[in-house]
């Protein structure tokens, strides 16, 4: 049985992924913040899990000597591009430093057969023009903030240390990942309204920004299957692009949401919301993925939507049974 270790375990991917590995018939390991992280739903997954600050080497490297795993995914980031304005230093750290540490641990305790799976973003192209898509994975990077500055850092530090040290890594240029338990971004905050709206917590108003910029989004199912296709037929040094397929505007993905509530909702620009800096499009080429793994995207937005809804509705409810939510 091989042994997979997954830095980030707690957050939204690392505990799809954890499952899923689980169910490939992967010995599962991990780590996690705690002030970060709930670890709650990766335990009936887990071997064992531990809880490391990847700022801090020692205890870092102290776990993957306990483990020596086959595989590690190295999921553990400060994730939030709006975050990333107000703690840069915190950002920077846990995405750079974090990952620096867990290269140097690997090297030191000569763990250089084990296939590492660095996950990036396609934050770290930036501000792209829309002559420029779909993204190829030869574009220069260009951050658009300092979570983008963070990710095109790991990127080629991922690049560097398989040069200089033969470290077997595989970067994952992750874009839009969505779907049920996703929190901070534009699909999860319109599922969360739509949910909030049903149960009658919010007036039926839906107060939005900048609806003309362009997303691509990946159902995070898709996105483990993708990982496991990589980690099974990627190239060792490479950089694949992995994301959604076709992209779509905010308002189509707001008529999407819409689509089937049962209740009539009002729509309302909101200036305050409308981002004086934001990408106008991220869309990628997976041309790449494609070719060398077979990976297809199968999950429909309708579908990630309609299960993200229930998701919400479901933890609402929850919460107000345990007396957590409050109604208008």
């Amino acid at each position: 049985m091989k042994k997979v270790f997954i830095t980030g375990i707690g957050g939204f991917i690392g505990s799809h992924l954890a499952k899923h590995m689980a169910e490939m018939g992967y010995e599962v390991y991990g780590s996690y913040f705690r002030p970060t992280s709930d670890i709650g739903n990766v335990l009936s997954s887990a071997t064992k899990v531990y809880n490391v600050d990847v700022r801090y080497k020692p205890h870092l490297k102290e776990a993957l000597a306990e483990v020596r795993p086959d595989v590690v995914y190295h999921l553990a980031a400060q994730s939030y591009p709006m975050v990333s304005f107000k703690e840069p230093l915190y950002t920077m750290e846990t995405n750079v430093l974090g990952t620096v540490n867990l290269f140097e641990s690997l090297v030191e305790l000569g763990l250089k057969s084990s296939r590492i799976m660095l996950a990036s973003s396609t934050a770290a192209y930036g501000f792209i023009d829309p002559s420029e898509t779909p993204v190829r994975e030869d574009q220069p990077f260009r951050p658009a903030h300092v979570y983008g500055v963070s990710k095109a850092s790991q990127d080629l530090l991922g690049f560097t240390y398989f040069n200089a040290y033969g470290l077997d890594i595989i970067r994952l240029r992750i874009g839009n990942c969505v779907g049920p338990g996703r929190k901070g971004e534009v699909v999860s905050d319109f599922t969360y309204r739509r949910a909030q709206i049903e149960l009658g917590i919010i007036e039926p108003i839906f107060r939005v920004g900048n609806l003309h910029t362009k997303r691509a989004f990946l159902d995070v199912r898709d996105a483990v299957e993708g990982f496991l296709l990589l980690q099974e037929r990627g190239k060792s040094g490479e950089a694949y692009n992995i994301s959604g397929e076709i992209p779509c505007s905010i308002e189509e993905l707001l008529e999407v949401v819409l689509k089937s509530c049962p209740v009539r909702v009002k729509v309302v620009v909101d200036q305050d919301l409308v981002r004086e800096k934001d990408e106008p499009i991220y869309w990628n080429d997976l041309s790449k993925i494609k070719r060398e793994t077979g990976f297809t995207q199968r999950i429909p937005l309708e579908r990630t939507v309609e299960d993200m809804v229930k998701w919400w509705l479901d933890n609402l409810k929850k919460r107000e049974g345990d007396g957590c939510v409050c109604r208008n």
